[in-house]
C-alpha cells in the first residue's frame, strides 16, 4: 500500500519528463514543445502565494551580481494578475511571464539593446561618477535574462539619445522607458536592492540630461536615502571583492552626482563625505578583471599606498576638494565668518591642490601626447575632466577677487584687501582658465578625439571662457585679441559634439560664442563698443545695494543665477499656484533671474519675461503616490520656471546645476507645506 500511495501522490504532483529535463528540474509544457521554444518559469518557487500582493516584486537578479552575493540571493515573486507590468500594459495571461526578453520589453531587438549597453559603457561609465556597473556580469545577466529590467531600461534610455540624436521618435521611445523604469522602481521603494538604487542613479541622470529638473532633484535625494537604508556608505566584508568593489562605486557615484547639483547649498545637500566609510574605487583594470586589491580612504596620509587608485578615486578626491571650495566661497561671500579667517582657509586649500597634482602617478600627469593614446578608448574622459577639474577648481577658489563678477565680493570690499594679494589670485585665475581652454582643445588637436561625455565639460568651459573675457583684455588684462579669441573659441569648439546631443550645452555654448564676438570688437576709435563687462559691474553693485536696503543688514546672499535655489523658488507644487501669478508681472526682476545679462549677453533693456509653453505629453502618465512631489514625467516648463530671458536662447536655460556663481536677488521664499498638496 504504501509504495501505491508514494506513486499515486508521485504521479499527482509530476508528470513523466526526460532525464535532461529532469536535470532542470523543469518539465518542459506540451504547447512550447509543440513550437520549439523554451519554457521560462517564474524565478520565485512560490509566486502563486503573492498573488494577492498589491506590490509587485522584482522578477531578476541585479545587473552584474554573483550567485553567492546576498543581492543575488534575494530572489523575489512576479507581479500578480492584472498589475501593471514594467512595459506599462496590462498583462494578460493566469500567470505573468517573466520581464525577461528585453525585445518584448522594450520594443526594440536583442541586437539594438546589444548597441545601447555598448554606448553605455564607451560614453556614461567613464564619466567620474557612473562607473558602477560591470560590464562582464552585466551581459552575462542579460544574455541570461537575468538582468534587473529597471537597469537595462533605464540604460536605454540615457544612451538612445547618443544613438539616435535628434530624433523625435527614439525621444519618445526612451522618455517611455524612464518612466516605465522610475514607475517600477516607485513601486518597490520599500524593499531596495542594489540594482534598484544603480537604476535609480541611472534615472536620475536621465532626469536631469533631460532638463526634468523638479523629478532630478527628489529622485537624487531618494537614491540616497535608499544607499543609506542598504549601508551602502560601510564596507561588508561579507561580500565578495566584485560586490564589495560595486557597492562602493555606487556610493561615491551617489556623493559626487549629490555635491556637483546641490552647488555647494548645505540645505540641497543630501550625501555628506563624513558619513561615507568606505574606501576609493580601485583601478578600472582592477575592477573589470575582478582583482582583489585594497585601495585607501578619501583621506589618507602621506605613508599609505596609493597605488591602488585608479582615474575614477582621484577624480573623486580632486572633486570633493571643489565640493568644499564651493562652500567656501559662498561662506565668503554671504560674509558667514571673517574674511581673514577665509583667507586662511583658501590658503589651506591650494596647498592641498598643490599637494594633490604633487601625488599624482607619473602615468596620469597630462600630456597631450598621452591623450592621444587614450584619444578613441573609453579612459579618454576621465583623463581629461581629471586635469580639467583641477585648473577649473583653482579659478572657483579664486574669482571671488575678480570685480564684475556678481558672484564675487563687491568691488568695496576687493578695495579693501591686499592690492598684492587680489592681483596674485587673479592672475592664479586667468592662469588657470586659459589651461582649462588649452586642455579642451587637445581631444580636435590629435586628430579628432570621440566624444567627451561628461556633461560637466560644458560648465567647465563656459566659466573658464567668462574669466579669460574679464581678466584677458581691457581694462582687467592686456591679452592680444587674436590670443583672447583663441582661447575663447577653443572652448566653444569644445562643446560643439555634445551641443547637439545635450540642450544645457547648446545653451552654455552659445553663451561662450557671446564672449567671442564681444572679444572681437573694436575697443577704441569712433566706433568703439563697450564691454559687456561695465553692465555687469554695474548690475553688481545695484543687485547688492538693493539686497542690502531690503535685507536691512550688511549680509547678502549670493547664489547661483540658475542653481538649485532659483529652481525651488520656481517650483509650482500646486496646479493653481501659476495661475494666480500675473503672467506679465514684473514683480520678479527679470534682469537679475535672465541669463543673458550674463557675460556675452545682450543689454538688459532687450529683455523679456517669458513663461514658456509645455510641451504636449506623449503617452500615460504612472500615477503613484509620489506624484505629488515628482510631479509629471515631462514637466511642463511652466509649471516650473517663471524667468526673464532673451529671445536668442530658446525654450532652454544655461547650465541650471553644477555652479553657485550665478546669484539671484535675495528674495524671501518658503517651501510649501506638505499637508495641502
Amino acid at each position: 500500500m504504501e509504495p501505491r500511495n508514494g506513486s499515486r501522490m508521485r504521479n499527482r504532483k509530476t508528470s513523466e519528463i526526460c532525464a535532461q529535463c529532469r536535470n532542470r528540474k523543469r518539465p518542459t509544457c506540451s504547447r512550447c514543445s509543440d513550437r520549439g521554444s523554451p519554457c521560462h518559469y517564474p524565478l520565485a518557487a512560490r509566486a502563486n502565494s503573492h498573488d494577492s500582493d498589491p506590490s509587485p516584486r522584482e522578477p531578476s537578479i541585479a545587473a552584474g551580481s554573483t550567485p553567492t552575493s546576498l543581492d543575488s540571493n534575494r530572489h523575489e515573486s512576479q507581479p500578480s494578475q492584472g498589475t501593471r507590468q514594467l512595459s506599462g500594459q496590462p498583462s494578460s495571461g493566469s500567470i505573468p511571464k517573466p520581464l525577461q526578453t528585453s525585445q518584448w520589453d522594450l520594443g526594440i531587438n536583442k541586437q539594438t539593446v546589444k548597441q545601447h549597453i555598448d554606448a553605455y559603457f564607451d560614453l556614461i561609465h567613464p564619466i567620474p561618477c557612473y562607473s558602477f556597473l560591470h560590464r562582464a556580469t552585466l551581459l552575462q545577466s542579460w544574455s541570461k535574462n537575468e538582468l534587473n529590467p529597471c537597469v537595462i531600461s533605464a540604460i536605454c534610455g540615457i544612451t538612445s539619445r547618443f544613438i539616435n540624436p535628434g530624433s523625435a521618435e527614439h525621444r519618445i521611445m526612451a522618455k517611455r522607458w524612464i518612466e516605465d523604469a522610475e514607475a517600477y522602481l516607485l513601486r518597490r521603494v520599500a524593499q531596495p536592492r542594489l540594482s534598484d538604487i544603480e537604476a535609480w542613479l541611472l534615472v536620475t541622470l536621465d532626469h536631469y540630461l533631460s532638463q526634468r529638473v523638479s523629478k532630478m532633484l527628489v529622485s537624487m535625494a531618494l537614491t540616497s536615502r535608499l544607499a543609506y537604508i542598504l549601508r551602502l556608505n560601510h564596507e561588508d566584508p561579507r561580500q565578495k571583492f566584485l560586490v564589495q568593489e560595486r557597492r562602493r562605486r555606487l556610493m561615491w557615484a551617489i556623493y559626487i552626482m549629490d555635491s556637483l547639483y546641490s552647488s555647494g547649498k548645505t540645505e540641497f545637500t543630501a550625501c555628506t563625505p563624513e558619513t561615507l566609510h568606505i574606501r576609493l574605487p580601485c583601478a578600472e583594470k582592477s575592477f573589470s578583471m575582478d582583482a582583489p586589491v585594497i585601495t585607501v580612504p578619501l583621506h589618507s596620509s602621506a605613508h599609505e599606498d596609493t597605488s591602488n587608485i585608479g582615474l575614477l578615486g582621484y577624480c573623486i578626491r580632486v572633486l570633493d576638494i571643489r565640493n568644499r571650495v564651493q562652500r567656501l566661497t559662498l561662506t565668503i561671500t554671504n560674509h558667514r565668518e571673517p574674511i581673514d579667517q577665509c583667507l586662511l582657509a583658501v590658503e589651506s586649500i591650494e596647498n592641498e591642490l598643490r599637494q594633490f597634482s604633487a601625488g599624482l602617478p607619473a602615468r596620469y600627469h597630462w600630456d597631450p601626447a598621452a591623450f592621444s593614446l587614450r584619444a578613441f578608448s573609453p579612459s579618454r574622459t576621465p583623463y581629461l575632466m581629471l586635469h580639467a577639474w583641477w585648473h577649473q577648481t583653482h579659478c572657483d577658489l579664486f574669482r571671488f577677487t575678480i570685480p564684475g563678477f556678481r558672484e564675487g565680493l563687491p568691488t568695496a570690499e576687493i578695495l579693501q584687501l591686499s592690492p598684492e594679494y587680489t592681483s596674485a589670485c587673479r592672475e592664479k585665475c586667468l592662469y588657470h582658465a586659459i589651461s582649462v581652454s588649452k586642455i579642451l582643445e587637445i581631444p580636435k588637436s590629435v586628430g579628432g578625439s570621440e566624444l567627451i561625455s561628461d556633461p560637466s565639460i560644458a560648465m567647465c568651459a563656459f566659466h573658464s571662457a567668462r574669466v579669460i573675457s574679464r581678466l584677458g583684455q581691457y581694462p582687467m588684462g592686456d591679452m592680444p585679441q587674436t590670443e583672447l579669441v583663441a582661447r575663447l573659441t577653443a572652448c566653444a569648439e569644445a562643446l560643439e559634439e555634445q551641443a547637439v546631443i545635450l540642450p544645457t550645452t547648446a545653451i552654455l555654448k552659445k553663451g561662450i560664442c557671446d564672449l567671442v564676438n564681444d572679444a572681437q570688437r573694436d575697443r577704441h576709435g569712433p566706433y568703439a563698443c563697450p564691454s559687456i563687462w561695465e553692465e555687469e559691474e554695474s548690475e553688481s553693485y545695484n543687485a547688492t545695494g538693493a539686497s542690502r536696503d531690503i535685507s536691512g543688514s550688511g549680509a547678502r546672499e549670493v547664489f547661483s543665477k540658475h542653481s538649485v535655489t532659483e529652481t525651488v523658488q520656481n517650483l509650482q507644487f500646486q496646479p493653481g499656484e501659476q495661475d494666480d501669478a500675473d503672467p506679465g508681472s514684473s514683480a520678479q526682476p527679470a534682469a537679475d533671474m535672465a541669463f543673458g545679462n550674463e557675460p556675452g549677453s545682450a543689454p538688459a533693456a532687450n529683455f523679456m519675461s517669458m513663461n514658456v509653453s509645455p510641451r504636449p505629453e506623449q503617452g500615460t502618465q504612472h500615477q503613484t503616490e509620489f506624484g505629488l512631489y515628482l510631479g509629471e514625467a515631462e514637466p511642463q516648463l511652466n509649471c516650473i520656471f517663471n524667468f526673464g530671458l532673451h529671445g536668442q536662447y530658446g525654450s532652454g536655460q544655461p547650465d541650471v546645476f553644477m555652479d553657485s556663481f550665478w546669484p539671484l536677488a535675495d528674495t524671501d521664499w518658503t517651501m510649501p507645506d506638505v499637508g495641502s498638496m
